[in-house]
């Protein structure tokens, strides 16, 4: 299946279950591109729980972003509880547009749900030849926090960047404690003080509670957003930035054994697994949905 017929199928599904047809397909090209860039824990698959949770009534289909606040520099959005792939896409798209005006663009996002994959939203303002980067604060299940050690006291709490390299990007995503799906894990001693950074600019900015205080689990409570755009023609240029990049990417290469080497993410072709096109077929069938 194509990229484009999997778009069409996902969407499909989604205004099946209430959604606007651009939001659809706005989620369902964000689940895509974590299938792109490796993450595939919030790729295609992913939207047999996102079905799970709107027919639980945590996420609501019909909710609209909108804005709070805003400055030359900032935004503030409100999900209303919405798929966080929605609120993260407008927000991203805010962050680079006023990076593209004033040099840099810091968008926050308050009473959402999941996003998915921040290395999505990093590598969208990547593409845009920016300095991305996308942090989440997501609730903590029983579970999750039973695998946490002890030091990681902020929570489970997914963070990317990306930037662009040469004709594509690369990108790292990277999260606090026992994450096995991620390919990097924060050490547990550094997790106390970007975890204290990564809660002030998620729920600190928004007000909004910090992961040790979403005691309800994930269903229940609410994910904040962070995303930055910087523009390098704001500064040094965009050639500067591109010769820094190759620079360091070179460097990562020559060292096939590091931690930086292998926790690097770059994109691949879109190849969904024949159990992920099973599950997705069958969800389609169940809810009689149907693509020509």
């Amino acid at each position: 299946m194509t990229a484009s017929e999997m778009r069409k199928l996902l969407a499909a599904i989604l205004i099946k279950k209430g959604m606007y047809a651009v939001e659809a397909e706005t989620v369902a090209q964000r689940m895509i591109d974590a299938d792109i860039m490796g993450r595939s824990e919030f790729g295609c698959l992913s939207v047999v729980e996102s079905v799970k949770s709107i027919d639980l009534g945590d996420i609501d289909p019909r909710a609209l972003s909108m804005k709070k606040s805003e400055t030359p520099a900032t935004a503030w959005i409100d999900a209303n509880e919405g798929m966080g792939h929605v609120a993260a896409s407008k927000g991203t798209t805010e962050a680079i547009e006023k990076a593209k005006a004033v040099g840099i663009g810091a968008v926050v996002i308050s009473n959402s749900q999941n996003l998915g994959s921040p290395l999505v939203y990093a590598r969208l303002v990547a593409q845009a030849g920016m300095i991305g980067c996308c942090l989440t604060s997501p609730p903590s299940s029983p579970e999750m926090e039973a695998e946490l050690e002890e030091q990681t006291f902020f929570g489970r709490q997914p963070a990317a960047f990306a930037v662009p390299a040469h004709e594509a990007t690369i990108g790292y995503e990277f999260s606090f404690g026992v994450d096995r799906p991620l390919r990097h894990q924060i050490p547990a001693e550094l997790s106390a003080s970007l975890g204290l950074l990564q809660c002030l600019l998620t729920s600190g900015l928004t007000g909004a509670k910090t992961p040790p205080e979403k005691t309800r689990g994930p269903l229940n409570e609410r994910f904040e957003h962070f995303i930055i755009a910087i523009d390098p023609a704001a500064f040094a240029g965009p050639e500067k930035l591109a010769k820094t990049v190759e620079s360091l990417v070179r460097h990562v290469d020559s060292q096939e054994n590091s931690p930086a080497y292998r926790a690097a993410i770059t994109e691949s072709p879109f190849a969904p697994e024949e159990s992920t096109l099973q599950q997705i077929h069958e969800l389609a069938q169940k809810l009689k949905v149907s693509v020509n």
